[in-house]
């Protein structure tokens, strides 16, 4: 009878770790799918939130804004022909109402003179009154890129690096977001554009110990044969020691037979 409780408690607790062990591998797996479709949906809203930055920069990108014009006018026609005016009295263009796609004023009503939007006909439009926006200088008017708010907050955020660098000397500028640093050229050692190797010298020393001059010694290198095809018509040259002529040996005989003939006497 004991011996069947006891098997009885031991067949409960192997159930016991049967269902806890199908429990939890359920659990994980289910886990694992929410992971998986989790990751799947970040992915996708960053895409979203890429596409829609993209979009929100093209539709922005024949925009200006241009701050100080006093709020005179009392109809749409009326602005923009008051921002024509403004445009080819200080910039000497000829611009139009073609030249204009819309002009609207941003914000409510206030004590303040309210920024205008521009938006160009062309890019190429906006970007000639962008160049030369320095015109503009000695007047109560100034112009900005029209940028979305999380952008204006990055480049103000960027505003004290770009101080630092220009305090260091270096060429900084801020395009969109982000900082666009020009080292000196002083503090970079660009690669030479002529990748040939240069010719390897060694000091050759005169009977007075002096160098070479290095310039003769490449102006020597440029006189050889420029091309294999000289090399192969030009004449052979040998280097070689001369030895006894066939007229010189009866002279170098006789010599010989008289001093012989003098050891005999």
């Amino acid at each position: 009878m004991q011996q069947e409780i006891r098997q009885s408690k031991k067949e409960i607790l192997e159930m016991k770790e049967e269902i806890k062990t199908t429990i939890i591998s359920s659990l994980n797996e289910k886990f694992a799918n929410l992971e998986a479709k989790q990751d799947i949906f970040e992915t996708k809203i960053q895409k979203q939130n890429t596409a829609i930055k993209n979009f929100e920069r093209y539709i922005r990108r024949k925009n200006l804004i241009l701050f100080g014009v006093e709020e005179q006018e009392k109809s749409y026609h009326e602005l923009e022909n008051t921002i024509i005016n403004l445009i080819n009295t200080h910039f000497y263009f000829q611009y139009n109402n073609y030249s204009i796609e819309e002009v609207r004023r941003l914000g409510k009503k206030k004590d303040k003179i309210r920024p205008i939007k521009i938006t160009f006909s062309t890019v190429g439009l906006k970007i000639n009154i962008l160049k030369n926006k320095k015109l503009l200088e000695n007047t109560t008017y100034y112009l900005k890129e029209d940028y979305p708010l999380d952008i204006l907050n990055k480049r103000k955020e960027l505003l004290d690096q770009l101080r630092k660098e220009k305090q260091l000397g270096n060429k900084a500028y801020l395009s969109y977001d982000k900082l666009i640093i020009l080292k000196d050229k002083e503090q970079h050692h660009p690669r030479s554009h002529n990748n040939k190797r240069n010719l390897s010298e060694s000091p050759e020393l005169y009977a007075n110990n002096q160098i070479v001059n290095k310039d003769q010694k490449q102006t020597y290198k440029k006189n050889k044969t420029s091309n294999m095809k000289d090399f192969i018509i030009q004449k052979p040259k040998f280097n070689y020691i001369p030895t006894e002529t066939f007229h010189d040996q009866p002279e170098n005989k006789q010599k010989n037979g008289t001093q012989i003939n003098n050891n005999k006497e």
